[in-house]
C-alpha cells in the first residue's frame, strides 16, 4: 500500500483515537448509531475512498458500504461534526385537513419529498438539513 495514501486518510499521523464498543454475543462490534452516520459522511467527501476510511476504523469495507446504502435509503442519519445550520420550513394547512391522510411536503430546489403526517419531529429536521446541504 502507498504510504501517502493511508496518511492522508488518518490525517497524517495514522491514529484515529479511542473508540469503546460493545460486544454483541457473537463477539460482534456494536457500533454506535451516531459514530457509524460520522463514519459514513467522512466517506462523502470528494476524492476519499470507502477502503480508505474503513481501514482508518479497522473495518470491513463491505460493512461500510452496508453503511452508506442504509444512509441512501433514509434508514441512518448522517452526523455532521459542524454546529447545525437554520433551515427555513413553510407550513401550509391544506384546504380539508383530514389527521388520518396528514401529509407533510418538503420542497427543496428541484427535489419534493413527501412524508406522512407521523414523522417524528427529528426524523424530518435530519431529512431537511441533508437536502440543504446537497447529501
Amino acid at each position: 500500500m502507498d504510504r501517502s495514501t493511508k496518511d492522508d486518510a488518518t490525517g497524517g499521523s495514522g491514529f484515529v483515537g479511542r473508540i469503546d464498543f460493545r460486544r454483541s454475543r457473537s463477539g460482534n462490534r456494536l457500533w454506535p448509531k451516531e459514530l457509524k452516520g460520522r463514519i459514513v459522511r467522512e466517506t462523502l467527501t470528494p476524492g476519499v475512498r470507502v477502503a480508505d476510511v474503513a481501514r482508518k476504523y479497522g473495518m470491513c469495507a463491505q460493512q461500510l458500504t452496508t453503511w452508506r446504502r442504509a444512509a441512501r435509503s433514509g434508514r441512518l442519519a448522517l452526523v455532521a461534526d459542524d454546529a447545525a445550520e437554520f433551515v427555513a420550513i413553510e407550513l401550509r394547512e391544506s384546504p380539508a385537513p383530514n389527521t388520518s391522510s396528514a401529509k407533510i411536503e418538503i420542497a427543496v430546489g428541484k427535489v419534493v419529498l413527501r412524508l406522512e403526517g407521523g414523522t417524528a419531529p427529528a426524523r424530518i429536521a435530519e431529512i431537511v438539513t441533508a437536502l440543504e446541504r446537497g447529501a
